[in-house]
């Protein structure tokens, strides 16, 4: 039979009907385990007063968060992702009123398939529903040749660095790289369906009037001498 995990109340329930008087074989045959299975249940039963053994010394200290607590916990790190494990420590003693490590925390939140990772950041801001209500009238109203998606990138003497390399176990994986940025050129762009609408190259950093003009002087002019239909602009900011 394959191995699965068998619930206690499952067990005591099976326990309960066989005191009643039920025949072992159709019991097992109705929730699927093996009279071998039932007759340690029976024996637990009588010698520790339950279906479940008290712990052995060798099977380590039981879990200090029950399922429930887990629950909880792996939901606010859902609210929360950036907390750090000393504030989720205090978070536990808190509202669950246990005290545990930070390592057995590392531990535990890795069991349940969380990982330590870069944080991907959003607008605070941004309104869902504003944004879904966008869509929907972007899918009801727009047609592509519509649209025209604008957007401003950079380059400095550190933009080409590889940030990751290899080397031997136990040792560094050298580079040479440039430290000081140098010179820096902002770049913005503007795209329809039939590819680059405008685009400039802006020594240094893009302000909000070279923006404008950008938009207003080229972006505009071309869009709606090229085109016939009404010019939206989507900036790919606000879709991602």
């Amino acid at each position: 039979m394959v191995f699965r995990r068998i619930s206690a109340d499952l067990k005591e329930r099976a326990i309960s009907l066989y005191c009643e008087g039920h025949l072992p074989k159709d019991l097992c045959c109705l929730f699927g385990f093996s009279e071998r299975s039932l007759r340690r249940w029976k024996q637990n039963f009588y010698e520790h007063g339950g279906v479940v053994p008290p712990l052995s010394y060798r099977q380590g200290r039981p879990p200090k968060l029950d399922s429930a607590q887990l629950d909880d916990l792996m939901a606010q790190l859902l609210v929360e992702p950036d907390m750090y494990l000393d504030e989720i420590q205090s978070w536990v003693a808190i509202h669950h009123e246990v005290g545990i490590s930070k390592s057995s925390l590392a531990r535990l939140i890795a069991d349940v398939g969380f990982s330590y990772k870069s944080l991907h950041k959003a607008a605070l801001e941004r309104d869902e529903d504003q944004r879904e209500e966008f869509r929907m009238w972007a899918r009801e109203t727009l047609v592509p040749e519509m649209i025209v998606t604008v957007n401003e990138s950079s380059k400095d003497e550190r933009t080409i660095y590889r940030h990751c390399g290899r080397s031997p176990s136990g040792m560094r994986a050298p580079s040479s790289a440039k430290f000081v940025r140098g010179e820096r050129y902002s770049l913005l762009a503007a795209m329809s369906v039939d590819g680059y609408v405008s685009t400039r190259v802006v020594e240094g950093s893009v302000d909000t009037a070279e923006f404008f003009d950008f938009i207003v002087g080229e972006v505009v002019r071309i869009s709606l001498h090229l085109s016939s239909f009404t010019l939206l602009m989507v900036f790919d900011s606000f879709l991602q």
